[in-house]
């Protein structure tokens, strides 16, 4: 499939994944070069929990029932709809990845009141190596549970859709990063999931308030090959 969202890494045999492994190899360049996948067969078939510590950020998350989810070296993944494993067949549902990634490779505002959220996806959206030939909204900044965040909106150009959610964290060092895919036609499936199913995100230990979600525009509009104001 395409080879041009931002912020995910490598994963190998990605099997739940089906036709949407070209997205996630791609989209692995701000975190690592060398993740793989851990469980990537592991299916889930009830409400659980599943976690992802690293040495400096730990994650957790409600599954939602009937979903499949297992972990990288990055982070966790979430899949609402797992398919037959074939090379011709496109992302079905709705596909989460949440992980941490450091800031320190970006360059930083000297200024304390700048949002590094923001600050940090600016950088990324003009930067092909990590949208490649996508469709980028300009980043938008919020508060997200009293931390700075911002978003991005991709069209994939392959009949996919990306939401990008990204969260300072309190050392001003790492951003906790959801990326979500879906098909183009279940685009507005996502904004009405995103409230619920981050509802239950926890990191280091905290609950995160999920209720600026439901603050974001509703419904999210993609950009388009005609809008002008994409950037390329």
């Amino acid at each position: 499939m395409h080879k041009k969202l931002a912020l995910l890494l490598v994963l190998v045999n990605l099997s739940a994944c089906q036709g949407h492994i070209n997205q996630i190899v791609t989209t692995q360049n701000i975190e690592t070069q060398t993740a793989t996948a851990i469980h990537p067969t592991a299916t889930v078939v009830r409400e659980d929990w599943t976690e992802h510590k690293s040495r400096t950020v730990s994650l957790a998350i409600k599954i939602p029932a009937g979903w499949t989810s297992y972990n990288t070296d990055a982070g966790i993944v979430l899949n609402e709809r797992a398919a037959l494993i074939s090379d011709a067949v496109s992302l079905q549902g709705i596909l989460v990845h949440i992980f941490a990634m450091s800031v320190e490779k970006f360059h930083l505002p000297q200024r304390s009141n700048v949002n590094i959220a923001w600050s940090v996806l600016s950088q990324i959206v003009t930067n092909p190596d990590y949208v490649g030939n996508a469709l980028v909204s300009e980043p938008v900044a919020f508060e997200w549970d009293h931390h700075d965040a911002a978003y991005y909106l991709l069209n994939n150009l392959d009949g996919t859709v990306t939401v990008l959610l990204a969260m300072e964290l309190p050392n001003n060092k790492n951003l906790v990063v959801c990326h979500i895919s879906s098909p183009i036609d279940e685009a507005d499936h996502v904004r009405d999931l995103l409230p619920e199913l981050f509802s239950s995100l926890r990191v280091n230990g905290t609950l995160v308030d999920s209720s600026a979600l439901d603050e974001l525009p509703d419904p999210l509009v993609f950009p388009l090959v005609s809008t002008t104001s994409v950037l390329r």
